[in-house]
């Protein structure tokens, strides 16, 4: 069978039949100018039909959050809390560089006390042959109307130990995302009529490894197995045979994937870290004494449940409760600008 690949097209809209299924997404128009007329660049989008149409946005995906709602995916589990990943990739000279060597940090800037309850963390990477990556990442559930993640980022790298190893070098490269930092109690149902979530637009990311790559790639891998199983069972022509599809043909919900998912390991390797991120709502000391129990004796067999039942955005307090953080100026050698490190991102 044959592949498409469409770079550099997003999918900008869900498509649905008469009978509110998932029939596939549409792209965006593209080549139109500011007043809406079109340019001598224009290319209408395109609908993508399919018989099951799998999303993997990655976390907040529009087309995702928009079938959650539709769908009402998230009836029985807790809201989703995110996270800010802020990333720059360095160049430095080759007598401070130790390959391979990783480094993860708490405490500066972001936890100036043991209760703090900013939850976050950064990380230092060598690459060979002469490469950093450095970033941070920080739950937005913060309280302090004040912070500020990218300045915190930038104020990090001036700590000493910090410092010593980018000093001399250069920034080559600057990225941000969003994460889920959800973890299993925020997983919402994951099927639907003509259609699945897969990977980070379901929030499979273990937080506590910063990692779900693999939990995505899993979660891709069984949701091919269940739909091509229940494809099998309707005894379907193929659509690459065929090229044809009705659009307003029911479109069938493959349950089997959530099932598949519930027994695998993604689910075991979530379970076993499910209380870690709440219990920094209880300080930054008691959630890193929670997180070493639960990571290395508990390992998910606790029989409580640490939930959480706000959005991040209904966690920020009032102004009056803090100070404002009086951030230093980059200096244009180890702190830069928002301005200038977006220059650095390609986008």
């Amino acid at each position: 069978y044959e592949i498409e690949i469409y770079p550099g097209f997003a999918a900008s809209e869900v498509l649905y039949n008469t009978n509110g299924d998932v029939i596939g997404v549409g792209t965006r128009d593209a080549g139109i100018s500011k007043d809406g007329s079109h340019k001598d660049t224009f290319e209408p989008g395109m609908e993508l039909h399919a018989r099951q149409t799998l999303f993997a946005e990655g976390a907040r995906g529009s087309c995702s959050e928009e079938l959650m709602q539709t769908f009402n995916l998230r009836e029985d589990c807790n809201p989703q809390t995110f996270g800010l990943g802020i990333k720059e990739v360095w160049e430095i000279p080759a007598e401070q560089h130790d390959a391979g060597l990783a480094m993860h940090t708490v405490g500066y800037p972001l936890q100036a006390s043991p209760l703090e309850p900013t939850f976050g963390g950064t990380f230092l990477y060598h690459q060979a042959p002469n490469l950093i990556h450095c970033g941070m990442v920080i739950g937005l559930d913060y309280p302090n109307p004040y912070l500020n993640p990218y300045q915190e980022f930038q104020r990090w790298k001036t700590h000493p130990n910090i410092s010593k190893i980018l000093k001399g070098g250069e920034c080559v490269s600057y990225g941000a995302r969003v994460l889920n930092e959800g973890g299993l109690h925020s997983i919402p149902k994951l099927t639907f009529p003509g259609g699945c979530l897969i990977g980070c637009s379901a929030g499979f990311l273990n937080s506590v490894k910063i990692k779900g790559s693999h939990t995505a790639i899993k979660s891709g891998i069984l949701a091919a197995e269940a739909i091509y199983g229940a494809l099998e069972e309707e005894e379907l022509e193929s659509v690459a045979e065929t090229e044809e599809i009705e659009p307003d043909v029911p479109r069938m919900e493959v349950s089997s994937y959530e099932s598949s998912m519930k027994d695998s390991w993604i689910y075991d390797e979530l379970r076993a870290v499910r209380n870690t991120h709440a219990s920094f709502a209880y300080g930054f000391l008691p959630g890193m004494i929670y997180t070493g129990l639960a990571t290395h004796i508990f390992r998910g067999k606790e029989p409580w449940t640490l939930s959480h039942a706000t959005l991040d955005s209904q966690t920020t307090a009032p102004a009056q409760e803090y100070e404002p953080i009086a951030y230093p100026k980059p200096d244009g050698v180890l702190t830069f600008d928002l301005m200038t490190n977006l220059q650095r991102s390609g986008t």
